[in-house]
């Protein structure tokens, strides 16, 4: 049976070495970012050779590796450090229902959880979350997605959108490469942060002409010549270069 290549999918053994190591610096970048060490991110291997996920921290007993761990659709672990992810179908499901997908982040990014609370979705309020579009779904059971079934109604959820909101629990988003996943994963939370505080003044969301004005100006901007297009966004290579450096930034917008 012929494979068909997925739309921005890495091939071969080098490239799943490459999406392994971008989960690395993606875990680093959030962490330090969100400030929650009990995330995760994960990436679709090539040719059907599973899905590695890379923890936020290291493993307790295993203080000199990074916990990066390998499984298959049935969740058996295939290889690497400590276990699969309690919350594995979170990723074997989205997988599964959209094969434009081929990295997702999950996290527990606190002030989109309290926007979940409020039944507030994130939206496209300023400049850099046009990604979120009319608003990010919320997902309303506050649960842990442990199981096949939730994991299938979580993305079922998630419908064709860049992001999910868990009542109560945490976010999820996902992107074509590990570089999209994360970014979104870093603007949800500014995104949520900038429009608690805005709620707060009375702001009561974005209307009909807000996104048609902010949408025009965007395809202004990205329309304009001599853009050329690159591998990573500006965000990913700043945030790796830091990463790489070993130095730390301004945590979040604050």
């Amino acid at each position: 049976m012929k494979r068909t290549r997925r739309p921005g999918a890495k091939q071969g053994p080098t490239a799943a070495k490459l999406a392994e190591g971008e989960l690395k610096i993606a875990a680093q970048i959030l962490e330090w970012e969100i400030g929650d060490i009990w995330g995760h991110v994960g990436v679709r291997l090539p040719e059907e050779e599973g899905i590695a996920v890379q923890m936020f921290r290291r493993p307790e007993q295993e203080a000199e590796k990074d916990w990066l761990v390998r499984f298959d659709y049935s969740l058996k672990k295939l290889s690497g450090v400590g276990s699969i992810p309690r919350e594995a179908t979170i990723y074997t499901e989205i997988f599964k229902a959209r094969p434009d997908v081929n990295a997702v982040v999950h996290s527990h990014a606190p002030m989109c959880i309290a926007l979940s609370l409020a039944g507030k979705p994130v939206s496209c309020v300023h400049m850099q979350s046009f990604r979120f579009g009319e608003g990010v779904p919320i997902y309303p059971r506050p649960i842990y997605i442990l199981d096949a079934a939730e994991g299938a109604e979580l993305a079922r959820a998630l419908d064709q959108a860049a992001a999910i909101m868990i009542k109560g629990h945490g976010i999820v988003t996902v992107g074509r490469t590990v570089d999209e996943a994360s970014m979104h994963a870093l603007y949800m939370e500014r995104t949520a942060k900038i429009q608690a505080i805005a709620h707060l003044l009375g702001f009561a969301g974005p209307t009909e002409e807000f996104l048609k004005e902010l949408g025009a100006s965007k395809d202004k901007l990205f329309s304009r010549p001599g853009r050329n297009p690159m591998a990573h966004s500006a965000e990913w290579n700043y945030y790796a270069d830091k990463v790489k450096k070993g130095e730390r930034w301004t945590r979040g917008w604050t």
